[in-house]
């Protein structure tokens, strides 16, 4: 990485500060549209809210020091996600690799199911008409009702304008609610849970008094990304996370994008007047470098921020995957016609199935499958807001720890976070601020905050569905 005073170019159209995988997302959006971009990183290391660490790291993480005697195995075969996320196969993540031309850095593995905690116990989530007709989610006649809806919803989807029942007794999509919807089907509480929390993805039940149209396509790309792999709608890129953020960068600097890392900066520059001020550039050290946009993470701009909530996260080392989910997956064998453990996981708590809870808690597991891990280890993740309703926060996500614990949590981390948004100050100078990651386990609303911010940037409409080509290579004059 350049040093600081390198002879570097010292004008850009946008800078970017952190390397998080939003920021990572807009500097390769930016890139490969024909921007010039300079990228910051005040940390040594790819990431920031989104790195995998090691072994060692995980422990200084969390203000610990790793045993010299920890039985955990080879601390280099561990990379280990601050926050744990799956991504949807045929969601907006893996359009967005696709359409940044990301894919060729990054291999990726299957979840091996979805599954949702309702009465007491865990149940998995049907991907098959198969795995319907044996689920124990609902009887037969309310599993009738159910179908009903979605065949209903695949065929709106891929028609809007032609007649559908979803359309019967003046109701429209983008007006009626989503419960008038699960009223007019007569479908019971509990199918409307796993829907919406399971399948839609929501955290809390605010859904269900806005319009269904939103909703509805959020069940048909659940349904999609079940289609693309089976088994379950999620992937997960081997050896971790951490690699996301450094694809999109691999791919800014194709296009020209200037990385470097242990950079902090000193300084934001302004210019204008105190009332209509305008960013200007950084100033790092001895280096100035102008641009009339800047993105970033909260972190960098603790003034224009809000706080916006808190979330509690646990990470935790075990000895296996959740008993119950495992027995409940797909079988897999391998080369030598043995059956392979299926480590990777989630399940979702919707929040009425929790004492006392507002919004959903999200489990995940994930090892040796997708590299995370040395074999005989499993990391395990509970994640969700903090709503203040009990003296001990960690005793607001026990129904989580709780499912982690059947699988043999040998040492457990938990650490609470602030939740961020931009003041719309910020905008109004050309500084524009991801938002805090959520307690989900997937990346939809991550890449939505994403694309917000490249489209405002821009003013131009993303096209997810287009693929930027390589630039070729630079011919060399004889």
């Amino acid at each position: 990485m350049p040093e600081e005073g390198t002879d570097l170019p010292s004008e850009f159209d946008a800078i970017i500060l952190g390397t998080g995988l939003k920021e990572g997302i807009v500097s390769a959006l930016l890139s490969v549209h024909g921007r010039r971009v300079l990228h910051l990183d005040r940390n040594g290391f790819y990431g920031g809210d989104c790195a995998s660490l090691t072994l060692p790291q995980l422990f200084e993480h969390f203000g610990e020091k790793l045993p010299e005697k920890h039985g955990f195995g080879a601390p280099n075969e561990w990379n280990i996600d601050l926050i744990a996320k799956f991504i949807l196969s045929d969601g907006d993540l893996t359009k967005m690799l696709r359409h940044a031309n990301c894919l060729q850095y990054l291999e990726f593995g299957r979840v091996s199911g979805s599954f949702v905690y309702t009465n007491k116990q865990i149940h998995r989530v049907p991907t098959t008409t198969k795995q319907a007709l044996e689920s124990k989610l609902m009887g037969l006649l309310e599993k009738k009702r159910m179908a009903n809806l979605f065949t209903d919803i695949g065929n709106y989807v891929d028609n809007p304008n032609a007649e559908s029942p979803l359309k019967k007794n003046d109701r429209d999509p983008r007006v009626t609610t989503m419960n008038e919807y699960f009223d007019a089907y007569k479908l019971a509480q509990s199918t409307r849970d796993f829907i919406g929390h399971a399948m839609a993805l929501y955290l809390d039940d605010s859904y269900l008094t806005q319009p269904a149209y939103p909703t509805l396509h959020r069940i048909n790309l659940y349904a999609e990304s079940v289609n693309r792999f089976g088994q379950s709608p999620f992937i997960y890129p081997l050896y971790g996370l951490g690699d996301l953020p450094q694809a999109f960068s691999r791919v800014a600097a194709v296009w020209g994008g200037t990385y470097m890392l242990n950079r902090p900066v000193d300084e934001v520059l302004f210019e204008g007047t105190a009332t209509d001020a305008k960013v200007a550039g950084v100033r790092c050290g001895k280096d100035v470098f102008r641009a009339p946009i800047l993105v970033g993470d909260p972190s960098y701009f603790p003034n224009l921020v809000r706080n916006i909530g808190r979330i509690g996260r646990y990470i935790c080392i075990m000895t296996g995957p959740i008993p119950v989910c495992e027995s409940l997956s797909d079988e897999e064998l391998d080369r030598n016609g043995s059956r392979i453990v299926q480590t990777a996981h989630q399940v979702i708590i919707p929040a009425n199935q929790a004492p006392g809870r507002k919004s959903d808690i999200y489990v995940s597991t994930q090892g040796y499958n997708h590299r995370t891990t040395p074999k005989n280890f499993v990391l395990g993740y509970v994640s969700g807001l903090i709503e203040g309703s009990k003296d001990d926060n960690r005793v607001e996500l026990e129904a989580g720890l709780d499912i982690l614990k059947t699988a043999g949590i040998k040492k457990s981390f938990y650490k609470e976070y602030n939740l961020y948004a931009p003041k719309p100050e910020a905008a109004a100078m050309n500084i524009f601020i991801s938002e805090s990651y959520d307690a989900t386990s997937h990346f939809e609303s991550t890449v939505a905050d994403a694309i917000h911010m490249y489209e405002t940037i821009t003013r131009e409409k993303l096209d997810l569905s287009t693929q930027v080509q390589r630039p070729a290579p630079p011919t060399v004059e004889e």
